[in-house]
């Protein structure tokens, strides 16, 4: 067994050695952000590994010292105490750049910060002449000087820097990283007080080490920011970078890449293959734009970014992406044709927060390929602006759902058989404070992004059992309300009882709704089916709502319990405008399946009589009236029904 020279009890630094170099190699070998959080956590490790090794070299040599030059056993010493403090200060620049806490102490205190780590290390530097930290005699040989104590005021100071950034940035660091940031400063601490409980054992590297593999695995990993298929940086990478960038007033630019038919493609050529071609794209692209950094989002969406403004070599960056797309990309069992779209962000239109920069990347992903139909390769502000109005309409619509502000309006529905007002569907508004009316396509979009669809869905559905709880609809002749389901909310199990719970809250039978599905509501047929039947068990009916927009299957829509189908309006009006006849073929085709036909979009007592001879059942449109909130929707059915 290897004999110590020594006191000292070294298991714990020597554990602590082969971690950080397994951790330094895996880190080195990966690409990792370029940001200066990334540097100075490479910091950290090299300074802990330097201050290990030379904490077990200098207690060593320190027993035998007279064997060795005294140059040299000062500069060992100093290689411990420079690299505890250079630990200790790169551990604070860290934690102050990873939670933007420099921004906070403001510009004064973050360059104070810096003096006690400055004087440190100059006294570390100046002690073989001043003797300040330590010194060697012929009878003592090492021992500590009266200024020793400023090692350990340094480690104090930094850790409680650190806890100061993180506290003063409290609410704007997420959850995660403060509790990692937390724990690696609980780490140092615990392991400063063990070194000092038990003075003959090495636990200061050991606790570093635990301190280092905490922020690792909570904020450092670089596959934390890379896509495993590409091995490209991803979207939170972007995030980081682009934070940085914004922060220190980094001028750069962004170039979108869209693979339009990347869904169709998935479909034909398979999943493997696509994710093999995507692949194949992210190298070339690495390879090809060198200075640039390439992210990929996921469904055939790459981002690239470099610093500048983007002046001078757009048009060849834009020729060089299509020249190659033009070509399938190939590999080992691989060969995928795939189209491109490419916008460029331009660093003048970029907004100020990186929130926002965010979104109009995701934005102009969804941009892309229209604008460059269009012509366009660049965003202007022009652009953007529609960009700035769906996040106000986004805010609108939350706080209008918030508020419970969400209106229902009501276009009648007219039988051809009674010649009369028989129905109506209900159809939600927004009217904004600030915004005005916005048109229902617009908000209806964004609720649908952001998932508020489902609220939005059921406030529209409680006003109008409020409106037939008033018993005022059904004195006028009104048989049911049809009341629209977006795709979502057949998808939710749940449907039926919530509907079910919010029609008995308000003493409405069911009997008095149908409600009207899209052809895409049927992508999950068994869940729609089943919804479908537990509120028609309870009295509702189902339309199908613009009939001749998707591509579903006609037997299988017809399987379902659906007892009217609601044409299209641009059916309706392709058959009056002569470009295409196919409107009486399909009121026949629905008629021999027992199901009854709306023609929606009538505007003229011409359309009215014709569709009425082609055999249309009910008629919807602007003739009869444009939708109206229910107190005009009732004074109208009392004009009309009376007369």
């Amino acid at each position: 067994m290897f004999q110590w020279l020594s006191q000292y009890n070294y298991d714990f630094a020597l554990a602590a050695i082969p971690i950080q170099l397994l951790l330094l190699i895996f880190y080195c070998s990966r690409r990792n952000l370029p940001i200066r959080a990334s540097y100075s956590f490479l910091w950290v490790m090299l300074a802990n590994l330097a201050m290990t090794a030379f904490d077990l070299i200098s207690c060593e040599m320190n027993e035998i010292w007279t064997e060795y030059p005294l140059w040299l056993m000062y500069v060992v010493n100093q290689g411990y105490f420079l690299g505890f403090i250079l630990r200790g200060w790169a551990l604070y620049d860290y934690t102050a750049e990873e939670c933007h806490g420099y921004a906070s102490l403001g510009k004064y205190l973050a360059t104070l910060a810096n003096v006690p780590a400055a004087v440190a290390v100059l006294l570390i530097l100046s002690t073989p002449w001043t003797a300040t930290i330590f010194h060697f005699t012929p009878d003592k040989g090492y021992y500590n000087c009266h200024l020793y104590p400023i090692i350990y005021f340094c480690t104090y100071f930094y850790i409680a820097m650190s806890l100061l950034c993180v506290f003063l940035r409290w609410k704007q660091t997420d959850f995660r990283l403060k509790m990692s940031m937390l724990g690696y400063n609980a780490v140092l601490i615990a392991g400063i007080l063990l070194r000092k409980a038990f003075i003959n054992t090495l636990v200061t590297s050991y606790f570093s080490i635990l301190a280092i593999l905490v922020i690792y695995l909570s904020a450092q990993n670089p596959d934390l920011y890379r896509d495993r298929a590409t091995h490209l940086f991803n979207k939170d990478a972007f995030d980081k970078i682009g934070r940085e960038f914004r922060r220190k007033r980094t001028a750069f630019h962004c170039i979108t890449v869209t693979a339009d038919n990347y869904a169709s493609a998935k479909v034909l050529y398979g999943y493997q293959q696509i994710e093999n071609a995507i692949g194949l794209i992210g190298r070339w692209m690495i390879d090809s734009f060198r200075d640039y950094y390439v992210f990929y989002y996921g469904h055939g969406e790459f981002l690239m970014l470099q610093k500048g403004k983007f002046e001078d070599h757009r048009e060849q960056i834009i020729h060089e992406l299509n020249t190659r797309f033009a070509h399938p990309w190939k590999g080992e069992g691989t060969e995928v044709s795939l189209s491109m779209s490419s916008m460029v962000l331009p660093y003048e239109i970029l907004p100020e927060e990186m929130e926002q920069i965010d979104d109009l990347v995701e934005f102009a992903f969804g941009k892309t390929y229209m604008e460059n139909k269009k012509g366009n390769k660049v965003f202007s502000k022009d652009i953007v602006t529609d960009l700035y109005r769906r996040e106000a309409v986004e805010m609108a619509l939350a706080k209008a759902l918030e508020d419970r502000r969400i209106e229902v309006y009501l276009q009648p529905i007219y039988s051809m058989e009674e010649h009369r007002i028989i129905g109506a569907e209900a159809l939600a508004r927004l009217k904004d404070p600030e915004l005005g009316f916005i048109p229902p396509d617009e908000f209806v979009r964004v609720a649908e992004r952001t998932g508020d669809i489902m609220e939005l869905g059921r406030q529209v559905f409680e006003r109008v059992c409020e409106f037939l709880a008033t018993g005022q609809p059904q004195r006028l002749g009104i048989r049911k309300i049809n009341v629209n389901l977006s795709p979502a909310q057949c998808r939710n199990d749940q449907l039926a009882a919530e509907l079910s719970a919010i029609s008995d809250r308000h003493g409405v039978p069911l009997s008095l709704i149908d409600f009207e599905i899209t052809e895409t509501s049927i992508e999950d047929y068994l869940l729609i089916q089943k919804q479908m039947l537990r509120l028609q068990e309870k009295g509702a009916e189902f339309s199908l709502d613009d009939f001749g927009t998707g591509t579903s299957n006609l037997i299988r829509l017809l399987n379902l319990p659906i007892h009217i189908v609601k044409l299209d309006m641009y059916i309706v009006q392709s058959y009056f405008s002569g470009k295409t006849g196919i409107l009486p073929d399909m009121v026949r085709m629905f008629h021999n399946a027992h199901v009854g036909v709306v023609a929606e979009g009538i505007e003229t007592a011409e359309m009215k009589e014709e569709l009425a001879g082609i055999g249309c059942d009910y008629q919807q449109g602007y003739y009869y009236s444009r939708p109206v909130p229910p107190e005009e929707f009732i004074a109208y059915l009392e004009t009309v029904q009376l007369s």
